[in-house]
């Protein structure tokens, strides 16, 4: 068996390979089981097994790139494909939810008598989407040490894989208020008062209003998806 200070060393090689806390222990725990399974298969001692397992993960820790939410920063290759798979069930959420947001606008110029209350409603519906990171705030104001982007696990790695995102949710925040400002006059205009426009501006504007919505309800999903994981590693009460 494997003492707590051998597991201790095994936990400090995988933070120098950068991996996020929760990461990390998943891998940890396989390291573990595999090193102590080649020591009594093969009948050799702990730093000779463990040699084998690391070199049997070289793959997994080679650095790559995951220039969606990481942009240039290197990250290990087990990291990035965790992350992708987790990143993408929630981005295909959240862009089917930003959908809905985006044709909601278009179903409510039918209930509208006028451009003043199509405004009035389009703000009410797109200052959900500034309420929303505030009341994030207000609900966990108490841990806000383990939500900023920079706290580290023993000063050197992220808590969870989500951590990297949480300023989605204040960059989508500067979004929705760009298009709350715009109150959505050219959507109405163009399709009911048949007025001048562009309509390469209108897709474009449509298609910066998508993106927002889906990256503002990924902000929300990965900060919960995020305290979720800090109450499993018993880092949140």
């Amino acid at each position: 068996m494997i003492s707590a200070e051998e597991k201790l060393q095994i936990e400090n090689y995988l933070i120098s390979k950068k991996l996020p806390l929760d990461i990390l222990l998943e891998v940890k725990d396989h390291m573990i089981s595999q090193i102590e399974e080649s020591m009594k298969d093969d009948k050799i001692n702990l730093e000779e097994a463990f040699s084998k397992v690391e070199l049997s993960w070289k793959d997994n820790f080679s650095l790559t790139k995951y220039w969606m939410f990481f942009g240039h920063e290197k990250i290990p290759k087990i990291a990035k494909d965790i992350m992708k798979k987790k990143f993408n069930v929630i981005l295909k959420k959240s862009f089917l939810l930003g959908l809905l947001f985006f044709g909601l606008f278009f179903l409510m110029i039918p209930f509208s008598n006028d451009l003043q209350s199509y405004k009035t409603l389009f703000v009410a519906v797109n200052s959900l989407f500034l309420l929303a990171p505030i009341l994030l705030y207000l609900f966990n104001y108490k841990n806000e040490a383990y939500f900023k982007k920079d706290s580290k696990y023993k000063g050197k790695i992220n808590f969870t894989l989500y951590q990297k995102n949480l300023t989605l949710l204040i960059v989508c925040f500067l979004g929705t208020g760009q298009i709350i400002l715009k109150g959505g006059e050219e959507l109405y205009n163009a399709l009911v008062l048949n007025g001048n426009f562009s309509l390469v501006l209108l897709i474009g504007l449509s298609a910066y209003r998508l993106f927002v919505y889906t990256f503002a309800i990924f902000g929300i999903f990965n900060f919960l998806e995020h305290k979720k994981t800090l109450k499993t590693l018993h880092i949140l009460d």
